[in-house]
Order: structure tokens, then sequence, then C-alpha cells
């Protein structure tokens, strides 16, 4: 019996947990059957462990991990890369020794030795193939910005994206496409004027776009995104052509863990080969390790000749956290998408 204890945002397993003479606590933006063979393996490789695992959005980890009223985890994991730095550098990480490495790793998915990037997520288009039956499918943002215009009628209401002022990640996205593509204003504009349907999450984007009330997703989560084509015939996934911003997954030790030494190890086995190989092979994640591969694409685009954006950990992703700086943003933002 796997012993991992999986408590949703303020509400706790009622499961009793087996007793052992470790717990490790994890604060997690990643959803559950995403991640649940990593800590299924970690957990088998530890037998004396425990895992207990809260699942939050972004920006509600984000905004926990700030209440000093509120006990502290052991391991901080999330996708919105601007918060984790930000939490670091505030300084409620601390440094951690020793972490594997694999030769193919990139130093932009590590920050000083605090914060661990350990896999690889395209930004990606989604959309519903039969919406797209006889239809041209946009594989650049310069494409879909004049679809929007040109097929008004086709997009009205049935385009999805995230919710910048909601989300962790989608701010994240949101203003790094602003960095990156010259015509971001545009194009946020054409997406206001189709009246696009903005959400805090990829999965509940996914499901609507499998239904079919959306036929196209904006800047989605690829590595979800894929697996869920995967498995289901009425999803196809875009890695944009001309460009495609990529985050990374990182995790990092809060400075008041109860189990540091314990969740050292644990970010160790995510950078380690055995569990990138798991994160390849397993999840519904991809590795950092860009000679495994990963399942969830079939199609090999992670491989193709798009110009990736890698989102670098660093200060540098602090400028659109800044209190005016990210104001000004979301204004314009909420400006164009009509909120």
């Amino acid at each position: 019996m796997f012993r991992i204890a999986f408590a949703c945002y303020l509400i706790f397993s009622t499961l009793p947990l087996i007793a052992q003479e470790s717990v490790l606590r994890l604060y997690s933006a990643t959803d559950i059957s995403a991640i649940r063979p990593l800590l299924h393996e970690f957990e088998t490789l530890n037998p004396e462990v425990t895992i207990l695992y809260r699942e939050f959005n972004t920006q509600e980890l984000y905004d926990e991990l700030l209440d000093p009223t509120l006990p502290p985890p052991d391991v901080v994991i999330s996708s919105a890369s601007d918060l984790q730095v930000k939490l670091v550098n505030d300084g409620f990480a601390q440094p951690i020794e020793d972490v594997p490495d694999v030769s193919s790793h990139q130093p932009w998915a590590q920050w000083s030795n605090e914060l661990f990037g350990f896999t690889y997520e395209p930004i990606v288009f989604v959309y519903n193939k039969e919406a797209f039956h006889n239809r041209s499918i946009p594989h650049t943002h310069e494409a879909l910005a004049e679809q929007l215009r040109e097929q008004a009628k086709f997009y009205q209401g049935r385009i999805g994206t995230y919710d910048a002022a909601s989300s962790g990640l989608g701010y994240l996205v949101a203003s790094q496409d602003e960095v990156t593509f010259s015509l971001t204003g545009r194009l946020q504009e054409s997406l206001g004027r189709a009246r696009a349907d903005i959400h805090c999450c990829t999965s509940l984007l996914l499901t609507r776009l499998t239904t079919g009330d959306l036929v196209f997703g904006y800047n989605l989560l690829g590595s979800y995104a894929m697996a869920k084509a995967m498995n289901n015939e009425h999803i196809g996934v875009i890695v944009p052509e001309d460009y495609a911003l990529v985050i990374v997954r990182s995790a990092f030790v809060h400075r008041d863990a109860m189990e540091a030494e314990l969740a050292a190890d644990f970010i160790a086995y995510l950078r380690s080969s055995a569990g990138q190989k798991t994160i390849a092979n397993n999840t519904a994640l991809m590795p950092l390790d860009r000679t495994l591969g990963s399942h969830n694409d079939p199609e090999n685009q992670l491989n193709s000749s798009t110009n990736f954006h890698p989102i670098r950990l660093g200060p540098e992703l602090l400028l659109y956290l800044d209190q005016h700086k990210q104001t000004q943003f979301l204004n314009s933002w909420s400006q164009a998408l009509g909120d």
C-alpha cells in the first residue's frame, strides 16, 4: 500500500498515516496525478518515510507561504518560476549541497544552491481537432493573431487562456510573452475582442477544450496538454514554431523545514538519473534531461527546430514582480482582455 497522504488546499486527508520515522511535507503547485509516480518511487527507496502532499495553484501556494501563522512545509514545488525566485530571494529557502546533475542539465535551471529545476515544459497551443476539421491550424503567434482578426466569428467566446490576475503561472507566461514577442499587445487585444475565456488552471481549460466548449487554448502548460492528448482523441497540441516559452518546475527546501536533510534528499532524487527517468517514462511531466525524451511527446515536438525560450531562474524574474511594474502590466492586460 502506498503511504502518500494527499490533501487539497486547506482540506487534509482523513486517511491515517502509517507510523514511520519521518514525515516529509511537500507543498506543491503540481497535480497529484502528474507527480504521483515520483512520490511512490521515493517512498519505495526510503521505506521509513511517509509523504504528506498538499496541492495548490501557483498563487495560492505563494500566498500560503507568506502567512507566518501557518506551519511550514519541508519542500516547496512550483512552476511559477518568478514566485519561486521571489521566495528564495526573500529568505524562505535554505541552501543544500551535493544535488546531482546529469550532463544535459542547463545552468539556467538552477539558482545559486537553493532553487533547483527538475522539469522542462514548453508553453503550447491546444486545439479541438473536430472544430478544426478542414480548417488551418495556427502554428505561430502571428498566425494566431491573424486568424483572430480574420475569423472572429469562429473564435468568439471559444478561445481560452490563463487568467494572469489570479494565476501565478499565468502571470509569468503573459509577462514573459511581452519580453519575447513584440506583437504581444496586439495579440492580447485580439483575445479581448474574441472574448477569451480565462481560467486559473490548465486542467479546467483542457476540460473545456475536450467538450468543445472551447476550440483553442492559448499559452497552456505543455506537459499537461500533451498528457491529455495522449489519452483523448479530441485534443491536439502545437508547440509554436516561431518561439515557445519553456518553464522549469522548481523546488527548494523551506528555511524552517522540520525534515531539512530528508527534503534535500528528495530534491536530489528529482535531479538524479533515476528521478529524471521516472519523469520521462511514468509521469505527465517532462524531464529536464533532454536526452531522455518523454512518452508524452510521441511526435517529438520538443526536438523540433522551434526556437525554444527557457525562462531562466534568477533575479531578472523579479522585474515583473515589482509592485509598480506588476500593477501596470495587469492594468494593460485587463484592458486588452476586456476584463
